[in-house]
């Protein structure tokens, strides 16, 4: 076995091989369309060539003998999305799925191919060098090597584990310097039994508008760009460009795109056009009050669909239900505490379920 201690990529000698050295790749096994589907409801993966949580569409029943499962433990990748994940368990999955099979494969061996895979696979186009199974086999990894001149499963397995180790005491450290930071709080009453009332977006908060970025003027850097997204914390892009819309603490809210999606950004970013920045009229603007009114006005969501559009006048008159004081004005003390105990709870429950693992383990 490596020693997982101090495991170092640059220490290694690395070698090419050829796709088909390494897998046995073939079509996915069941290729069910979407509207094909019976008996939808259930616990085995669907998966297609989506970008986002791991493939994953949604859960479904077994479906007739027509349709067989694919294998567990192998990496799937949509050839025309360029989208590579690992599968742990069997899966139905949805048209142009490709499967990898390695018999030394596993979760921490995967995690160490795929972002390789990811970087073969953006040569990969739409156009006459379009991604297809015999372009696929002949692709190269560069890998690690052994000393017979053999890719090294065993350091790859002991340096993610030592990768995956490295970000728990990450993490850990982040959740024992939050406590120390919320200890603080002010226990509130339970939210059901608050009042609420009714209040426009726009006396409550200033809005402030986007500016138009194309991807042709968008200069590489490290400044998050906020698009109409409903994933990544709003992020699509990291640029070095600056405008008008450049912001921080801040809540931007979607009028375009995916709609009524909202994302609370602490650090310096700049801000689509299809997106509205929210700032406090009234009161300090701070994360735990960004994130307290983020889920109501996602609540919202349902109502901008079927063609009634989400538009910049219906933001500002859209209402939202807010807890309320003795006067009937918004409870900001009572949001900023809320949230702010309900965090403390979520990490000190995180410490206990680890304290258990550790004692079981």
């Amino acid at each position: 076995m490596q020693n997982n201690m101090n495991l170092d990529l640059k220490n290694k000698e690395w070698k090419e091989f050829v796709f088909e050295q390494l897998f046995d790749i073939d079509s996915t096994s069941s290729g069910i369309d979407r509207n094909k589907l019976v008996n939808k409801k259930g616990q085995i993966p669907y998966l297609t060539r989506s970008e986002k949580d791991n493939g994953l569409d949604s859960f479904i029943c077994e479906q007739s003998d027509k349709y067989k499962t694919d294998d567990a433990n192998v990496i799937t990748i949509g050839l025309d999305t360029q989208t590579v994940f690992y599968q742990p368990s069997k899966f139905y999955t949805g048209q142009n799925v490709q499967i990898l099979k390695c018999e030394n494969l596993n979760k921490e061996i995967a995690q160490f191919l795929i972002p390789l895979i990811k970087r073969q696979m953006e040569k990969f186009n739409w156009g006459g060098n379009g991604a297809t199974l015999t372009r696929l086999r002949r692709s190269k990894l560069l890998l690690p090597i052994n000393q017979k001149d053999e890719p090294d499963f065993e350091f790859m397995e002991a340096f993610m584990k030592q990768k995956e180790q490295e970000k728990f005491q990450e993490y850990d450290n982040y959740i024992n310097k939050r406590i120390k930071a919320l200890k603080d709080f002010k226990t509130v009453e339970p939210i059901e039994e608050k009042e609420f009332l009714e209040f426009e977006i726009e006396k409550l908060f200033e809005v402030k508008s986007g500016k138009r970025l194309t991807k042709a003027d968008m200069k590489k850097g490290n400044k998050p760009f906020i698009g109409a997204t409903d994933s990544n914390n709003g992020i699509t892009a990291f640029v070095s460009n600056t405008n008008t819309s450049e912001d921080s603490n801040v809540l931007g809210v979607n009028y375009n795109g995916s709609v009524v999606e909202n994302f609370y950004h602490p650090y310096k970013a700049i801000f689509s056009d299809d997106v509205k920045r929210l700032s406090f009229r009234e009161t300090e603007d701070n994360k735990h009050l960004f994130l307290f009114v983020k889920t109501q006005i996602l609540k919202q969501k349902a109502k901008y669909q079927y063609g009634y559009k989400f538009n910049g006048t219906r933001m500002n008159r859209q209402k939202i239900m807010l807890p309320v004081n003795d006067q009937n004005e918004p409870d900001y003390d009572y949001m900023e505490n809320y949230m702010k105990q309900l965090e403390y709870k979520k990490m000190n429950e995180y410490l206990s379920k680890k304290e258990k693992l550790n004692a079981n383990a």
